[in-house]
C-alpha cells in the first residue's frame, strides 16, 4: 500500500507544477496566437482546479508529516495541536503559510480572468510570476533548504530553478494537451495556430530540459557528497530511475518536435495526414503526462529518504 505521506507529496508536486505550467503556457507559449482566446477560460479553470488540489494535498501533507513527527495517528496530530505547531513553529510550516497566501492571490487572478477571451500581457505576466513564486517556494521545504553555508545558496538556487523549469515543461504539458484536443466548442482552432503553439512550446521545453538537467546534476552532487555516495544507495538508485524516465520523456518530446509537429504545417496540404498527426500528438503528450506523474511519485519518495551525502557528512 502506498504511504499516504508519499501520496500527498506526489499529488502536491504534480498539482503545483500544473499551476505553474498553466500560467507560463498562457504568458509565454500562446500569447501571440489569436486562437488562445478560445481556450483562456479553460486554462483558468485548469489553474483553479490545480490550486484547489495543491492546497488540499498540501494540508494533507502537513497533517501526515505532523503525525509522523509525533508518532501518533493523524486525527490525534490534528486534535492535540501537533499539526498546528508544525505549521506555526517550523520552517516547513512558514513556507506553507507563504505559499497559501500566493495561492489565494492566484485564485483571485484566475477568477478575475475567467470568462475573458483576451487577457492583457501585463496581467498574464503577473499571473505567471505569482505561479513561478508558488512553485519555486517549494524548494524551502525540501533537502536543499538544509544545506548550510555558501554552498547552500547554490543548492537552493538550483532546486528553485529545477522546480520552475519542471513546471514550464512537465506542468505545461497539461494545458498543451487541452489546447491541442480542443474541438466542438465555438470556432475551430486553426491548424496554423496549433502548429505555432507546438513550435513555441517545443522551444520552451528545450530550454527547460537544459535547465532541469543542469540543476539536477547540481542537486545530485550535493545530495550524494560529490557523487561519492551515489551508486549502491537507495537514493542513488531512485535518482537513476528518475533519469531513465526523464530520458524516455525526452524521446517522446523529440518525436513530437521533429516528426509529428512538421506534419501539422498547413503547407503540407494533406488534411488526413494532419488529422492523424494531431491525434498522435495528443496520444504522445498524454503518455508524457503519465510518465511525468510517475516521476512525481519518485520525487516524493526521494524526499522521504535521507540523502546519502548528508549521512556521510554527519558521520
Amino acid at each position: 500500500m502506498l504511504d499516504p505521506l508519499i501520496a500527498s507529496r506526489a499529488a502536491h508536486f504534480a498539482s503545483s507544477l500544473v499551476v505553474g505550467g498553466a500560467a507560463i503556457f498562457v504568458a509565454l507559449v500562446a500569447r501571440d496566437v489569436d486562437a488562445v482566446r478560445i481556450t483562456v477560460r479553460r486554462q483558468e479553470e485548469l489553474m483553479l482546479a490545480a490550486l484547489v488540489l495543491a492546497v488540499a494535498s498540501g494540508a494533507t501533507w502537513l497533517a501526515f508529516l505532523a503525525a509522523r513527527i509525533g508518532q501518533i495517528p493523524v486525527g490525534e496530530a490534528i486534535n492535540d495541536g501537533t499539526a498546528w505547531s508544525v505549521l506555526t513553529e517550523t520552517q516547513f510550516g512558514r513556507v506553507w503559510e507563504g505559499r497559501l497566501i500566493v495561492a489565494l492571490l492566484l485564485v483571485s487572478f484566475a477568477l478575475f480572468g475567467s470568462g475573458r477571451r483576451k487577457l492583457g500581457r501585463l496581467f498574464a505576466a503577473s499571473q505567471a510570476a505569482l505561479a513561478v513564486l508558488f512553485v519555486g517556494m517549494l524548494a524551502w521545504s525540501g533537502h536543499a533548504a538544509g544545506t548550510l553555508g555558501g554552498t547552500g545558496i547554490l543548492h537552493l538556487a538550483a532546486d528553485v530553478l529545477h522546480l520552475v523549469a519542471a513546471a514550464a515543461w512537465l506542468g505545461g504539458l497539461v494545458p498543451l494537451l487541452m489546447f491541442l484536443a480542443t474541438k466542438g466548442e465555438g470556432p475551430e482552432i486553426p491548424l496554423l495556430d496549433r502548429y505555432m503553439v507546438l513550435r513555441q512550446f517545443s522551444t520552451l521545453a528545450a530550454w527547460s530540459v537544459t535547465l532541469i538537467a543542469a540543476s539536477g546534476i547540481i542537486n545530485t552532487w550535493f545530495m550524494t557528497n560529490g557523487l561519492q555516495s551515489f551508486l549502491g544507495t537507495d537514493y542513488g538508485d531512485l535518482v537513476l530511475v528518475k533519469i531513465g524516465l526523464f530520458g524516455v520523456m525526452l524521446g517522446f518530446g523529440a518525436v513530437n518536435r521533429y516528426w509529428l509537429t512538421p506534419r501539422l504545417r498547413p503547407a503540407a496540404g494533406n488534411s488526413e495526414a494532419e488529422s492523424r498527426a494531431l491525434r498522435l500528438l495528443c496520444a504522445s503528450v498524454s503518455i508524457e503526462i503519465a510518465l511525468g506523474l510517475v516521476v512525481m511519485l519518485v520525487v516524493a519518495v526521494l524526499g522521504q529518504l535521507p540523502p546519502p551525502g548528508h549521512m556521510h557528512h554527519a558521520g
